[in-house]
């Protein structure tokens, strides 16, 4: 297993551009099983969990062609010849769930294996066959596996009792084909999910109310193939921002898509954070005044993980690194996942002022001098990048163990800040 050597305390500066949005492309993939016409996707990051989904789509009987050197891959699915998902591949990623919507949609049914993912605590799929349920679908649960089969297509209103993303996301797929109008209230509305509403309304799909909670539905006979660029990843550029400010560099984060950016720079000026907007740009200037704002009456201030256009829950441990570089304190809280602040009993080895409240909560207690240390990530992409973010800003020489979780979301990371400057080994 492969771990990184940290050289700290190193400003970086110079330009980047982010990379594809890991959970954009995640979705296009099973979205192209929804045709038999080729769906061609570009700008594909080589990343394990892309690689899982494409075989999966090879499993499942479609042609995958890449091209461009490895960036752009065509998926041609005219030749289905399975609808069910084993469980020695949906254990390798959770995302193969989204299999589940276009092969119910095309084919009127589906099965799956138990599920894998990052090892943040409870995180159950009960949403995603509540709502299948909800558009007609039998459900059952037999030897560590579920199936689905269409018994009713029907108008249907499907209110979610959670706004989650992966749930929308089969929802949506499992309704864009059938004479049927569908309604999803509670929808999820993250700029992935909005990704793949674009793209199916591309391939001839009827969807309304793309980035918003409620999304209408009118099914169509059938979708036809694709050309189609996934949009970069907001929460890479959200990760340049942290890094820039923590070491005290400077960074122009080309194509960023600012829109999707708003919320969270509204987050990161809590803790001092400015930048400046430059088009479809973000300047990270040097000489940050990071400070842990009080609230209103002078209280401590809290940054809280929320559904989108909330801080996603994936940025609250760079904040959580930002934060400890702040003046004053801050209290960070991620309500959704119960193990996900685990990672802060790294931070401690490393002299992080920080007091881990329990497993969803810590406060920052006054800005810290990060010292190098020998760090064991857990099995977290955003934890174990955060760490590696603390890495590049202590004092001295650190060693990260595991980081083969970071090459699921982050193939090119080291490259990418060896380019800014970063000081990092790969042994």
């Amino acid at each position: 297993m492969n771990r990184y050597k940290v050289t700290g305390g190193v400003p970086l500066h110079g330009e980047v551009t982010p990379i594809t949005n890991k959970n954009s492309i995640l979705k296009l993939i099973p979205a192209a099983m929804l045709t038999a016409e080729p769906v061609i996707l570009h700008k594909v990051p080589k990343t394990s969990d892309v690689r899982v989904m494409l075989r999966v789509a090879k499993i499942l009987g479609a042609k995958v062609h890449y091209f461009d050197g490895g960036d752009s891959v065509k998926i041609t699915a005219d030749n289905v010849t399975s609808t069910s998902i084993p469980a020695d591949i949906s254990q390798k990623a959770r995302a193969t769930l989204l299999f589940l919507g276009p092969l119910y949609a095309r084919f009127g049914e589906a099965g799956i294996g138990e599920s894998g993912g990052c090892k943040l605590g409870t995180r159950p799929i009960d949403t995603h066959f509540i709502n299948f349920e909800k558009l007609g679908a039998e459900v059952t649960y037999d030897k560590g596996g579920y199936q689905l089969k269409a018994k009713k297509n029907e108008d249907v209103f499907v209110w979610q009792d959670e706004a989650g993303v992966t749930p929308t996301e089969n929802a949506i797929m499992a309704s864009v084909i059938g004479k049927r109008h569908v309604t999803i209230y509670n929808a999820a509305c993250e700029p992935h999910t909005q990704d793949l509403c674009n793209m199916l309304n591309e391939m001839g799909a009827h969807i309304e109310g793309v980035g918003s909670n409620k999304l209408e539905i009118d099914g169509v006979d059938e979708l036809h193939g694709v050309e189609y660029t996934p949009i970069v990843e907001h929460l890479d550029v959200g990760t340049y921002i942290a890094a820039a400010a923590i070491t005290n560099g400077e960074i122009l984060i080309k194509n960023a898509i600012p829109e999707h950016m708003t919320q969270i720079l509204t987050m990161y000026k809590r803790l001092g954070v400015e930048v400046e907007i430059r088009g479809e740009d973000i300047f990270v200037p040097r000489n940050q005044a990071l400070v842990a704002n009080p609230d209103i009456r002078g209280n401590l201030n809290k940054i809280d993980a929320q559904p989108w256009p909330g801080l996603p829950a994936d940025l609250l441990p760079i904040a959580v690194v930002l934060a400890c570089h702040a003046e004053g304190s801050i209290l960070l809280h991620n309500k959704q996942y119960e193990s996900a602040m685990g990672f802060v009993e790294e931070l401690v080895k490393m002299k992080a002022n920080i007091l881990l409240a329990d497993t969803r909560q810590a406060v920052t207690l006054g800005k810290s001098k990060l010292k190098g240390a020998h760090i064991f990530p857990p099995s977290i992409i955003q934890a174990t990048v955060a760490l590696f973010l603390a890495a590049l800003a202590a004092e001295g020489t650190s060693t990260i163990e595991n980081v083969e979780i970071i090459e699921r979301r982050y193939p090119n990371i080291t490259q990418s800040y060896r380019k800014l400057g970063a000081k990092i080994e790969v042994i």
